[in-house]
């Protein structure tokens, strides 16, 4: 997943959620060349963590 939509299901702004990533709150990216990218899974489990379901 890209920034993008990540942003759509997560109600932070672009600047915050690098601010997450720099503090270790959400994953670190993968990058390939200058672009950086998540798995689903990391995205849903962030989110799975954070509203406390399984």
């Amino acid at each position: 997943m890209r920034i993008p939509q990540i942003l759509k299901v997560m109600p932070v702004s672009k600047s915050k959620f690098w601010l997450m990533v720099q503090k270790g709150e959400f994953p670190k990216p993968t990058k390939i060349g200058r672009s950086s990218f998540w798995t689903i899974e990391q995205v849903q489990a962030y989110l799975r963590e954070r509203t406390g379901n399984s």
